[in-house]
This record gives structure tokens, sequence and C-alpha cells, in this order.
């Protein structure tokens, strides 16, 4: 689900909002008769959102944005140069009306709409700049989501998220009715708001967050000013009153997948012990090299840290810690005409590296990828993913399970 967290202050000022704009028959602040409540229902509807946030001295902030390319007044801006855009658009529909063939026209529309998607600006957490042109996904009306324009207006001012949802206003259809909050649409959000917030989001509450970590980024900060960048200060740039340490247990940097993330001291106390009594429940999911035999079983071999060659770990049947872990063969599969087995794990137990030491050294087939214990190729990365995880919510008291697609 794309960034989404809905508080019971959240409804209260969405109904303020409804009343106001049934009272005025108009959804513009002040009104005006330019853009009348009625026209959404003769129409399609409008998306709208609704943000509420506070600054570094506690002053509470609400933004509402609109959707579409209309600046309403009482709006958050939208997220280019009005100014700029109109020049543009009116130079380019001007060039394509003189224009003296069909080809020329689609050529002419092919730069007109990279000039257009330039111009719209996206400011990240650490903020960096970047426009459509950087979103893979980009396609007509990315950008121009309500939601999006709320966001980048939070980030730019500095303010501390508290609630943040979208509503629909208008006549109802068969995806959309009126007045109930939704996530940012996954067709042309996403992507943009997982740059802005530089995390990817699966759940989020007044308590915890699960993410999708990305492979390659650091879990908690390491020592050394360029080992900085991670999920935790990611975390902390969106929400600084969380914990210094919000991380509730590691992911190695190389692996992908969930994560929990605590924005309160008693969520992170009682998701550390938990994991520590070995009460989450964890599902990775790998690709190995070569063909393995074995269906399924348990690899239970003591390891621990080669103190000589950090951060190596080596099995000690002797010195070691307990590590336990159940394995299941999926199938088998090639990639560039090399046999894989496509493996789930379940770790029993918790220690550095583990399913990666079993894999390599127990099953005697490394994960693809692996640069400590097997061997990675030029550009490719780590097939080990984090796809599931289920635990005790800390606040609702109930068992909750999230899951992540395997990427590979």
């Amino acid at each position: 689900m794309p960034f989404f967290l809905v508080t019971p202050e959240l409804y209260k000022i969405r109904d303020e909002f409804l009343d106001k704009i049934r009272c005025s028959a108009s959804y513009s602040f002040p009104p005006s008769e330019e853009f009348p409540l009625s026209s959404l229902y003769q129409d399609k509807g409008m998306m709208f959102s609704l943000l509420l946030a506070h600054t570094k001295t506690g002053e509470k902030k609400v933004l509402l944005g609109s959707s579409g390319m209309k600046n309403i007044p009482g709006y958050v801006n939208p997220c280019y140069s009005k100014n700029r855009m109109d020049e543009v658009l009116e130079k380019w529909d001007n060039a394509i009306k003189e224009s003296k063939s069909d080809e020329e026209r689609r050529e002419m529309s092919t730069m007109a709409l990279k000039e257009i998607n330039s111009l719209f600006q996206f400011s990240t957490l650490y903020k960096d700049k970047f426009s459509l042109l950087d979103v893979e996904s980009a396609k007509g009306g990315s950008g121009t989501c309500a939601g999006v324009k709320t966001i980048n207006t939070l980030i730019r001012k500095g303010y501390e998220i508290d609630a943040f949802a979208e509503f629909f206003v208008g006549r109802e259809n068969e995806n959309y009715k009126e007045g109930l909050f939704y996530p940012p649409c996954r067709e042309r959000c996403e992507e943009i708001i997982r740059k802005m917030l530089l995390l990817d989001y699966i759940y989020l509450d007044e308590s915890i967050a699960v993410v999708n970590k990305e492979p390659g980024l650091l879990s908690v900060p390491g020592r050394g000013e360029d080992k900085k960048d991670s999920v935790s200060l990611r975390f902390r740039l969106l929400f600084p009153s969380a914990p210094e340490n919000p991380a509730c247990h590691r992911l190695d940097m190389d692996t992908s997948g969930i994560m929990i993330l605590a924005r309160d001291k008693d969520a992170l106390r009682k998701l550390s012990m938990d994991f520590e009594e070995r009460n989450v429940h964890k599902v990775y999911e790998a690709l190995l090299e070569g063909k393995l035999e074995e269906k399924e079983g348990i690899i239970d071999r003591k390891m621990r840290l080669d103190v000589d060659n950090r951060p190596y770990q080596i099995l000690d049947d002797v010195d070691g810690k307990e590590a336990k872990t159940h394995f299941r063969l999926i199938g088998y599969g090639k990639i560039n005409g090399k046999l894989y087995s496509r493996v789930e794990f379940r770790p029993l137990t918790g220690r550095t590296h583990q399913i990666r030491v079993h894999a390599s050294k127990c099953l005697k087939h490394p994960i693809i990828g692996d640069r400590l214990y097997g061997k990675r190729e030029e550009g490719e990365r780590l097939f080990l993913h984090a796809k599931e995880i289920t635990f005790t919510h800390p606040k609702k008291n109930e068992l909750v399970t999230f899951t992540s697609p395997t990427p590979f």
C-alpha cells in the first residue's frame, strides 16, 4: 500500500472540510463561483488530500491538496511553476498547430512532453530535487495528484507528519465513494512518493512502520560519514520524534525486504523483546547456485563471528551460538543459462548472516550474488529477500502479518 496514515483527528478535519464546502456550495477557499461544488457531481468528481503535521516548535499545520492542473485557492501549490508551465504549454501548442505533417506533430508532441515533465520538481527528505524525467512509471497525470502535492509541501517546509490520506468528493463510481479515505494511487503516485520519502512504506500507524528495504542500503548507520545513509536515518528524517535507533531488527545491507521500525520507545521496547524471545516469525526467499536435491529440512549448526576476518561468520559446533534454519525447495530456473534453485527459508534463530552461511556451508549451495560466502558477478545483487513477517502489534496486541513480493 502506498503511504497512508489515518488518525481520529484526520476524520474530524475531513468532516469540517466537507461541511464547509457544502455550506458554501464551492470547493475553493474563499468560495468562488469559478469552482462550484455542483460541478463535482455533474462531472467525475475529484480527489482531495489532507495532511496533518506540526512544526519543530509543536505548532499544528493542516495541508490541503487538490488533484488536477487547476490552480484552486486554499490548497497547496502544484509541483511546478504555473507561469513557466503556461509559457511552455502555449509554445508547444502553437508549434504543433503549425506543424506540416503527422510525423512532425508526433516528434513535437514527444519533445513537448519531455519539457513539460522537466517542469515538475519534487524534493526528497535529503533536500535533493528530481523531476518526472527521473520517474520510470511517469504517465499522463503523474505529479498532479493531491497527495503528491501535499507531501512535497510537507518536505519543503520541514514539517513532521502526523496523518495523511486522500478522499473523494463528487459523483461516486465503482472505485471511489464520497468521503472515504484512500491511499494515493499506485499507478501515478507510488514511485514519486517513494522517491520523496526515500523509503517504500508497506504499513504505517501511530506506533510502527513496516518498510520494504532496497538492496544495498544499510539498516542502521555504520561508522563513518560515508555510512550514515540507512533505513533508520531516512525514517527519522520524516519522523524526528521517533527513537534515535528506531530499527526493531536489521537486515544485511545486501538483503532486500521487510523491516519494522518503531515510532515510540514503548513500541521499540516491546518489539525488541519479541525478537529476542523469538516471537517474531520471518520468511525469506533466495536463489541458490546450482541444483539443490533436498526438498525440505532443518539446518541445525552453531555459528560465531570469525574475529580475525570480520564480518565473516563461521560454523563452530563447540563455541558457536545456536542457529537453526528451516528450508523448503520451491523450484528451479535459469539465469544467463545457469541453473538455480529457488528456496524458502524460515530462520528459527536470528544469527548474523545465518541464512547465507547455512546455504553456503551446510547446503553447499551459496546464494547467488553473495560476495562473502559465494561469488558475485559485476552488477549482480544478493538474491535474498525478506518476504514475510508475523508479529504481535505492540499497541493493538494482535497478531499481524506483512508481505513483500519477491522482486526476482
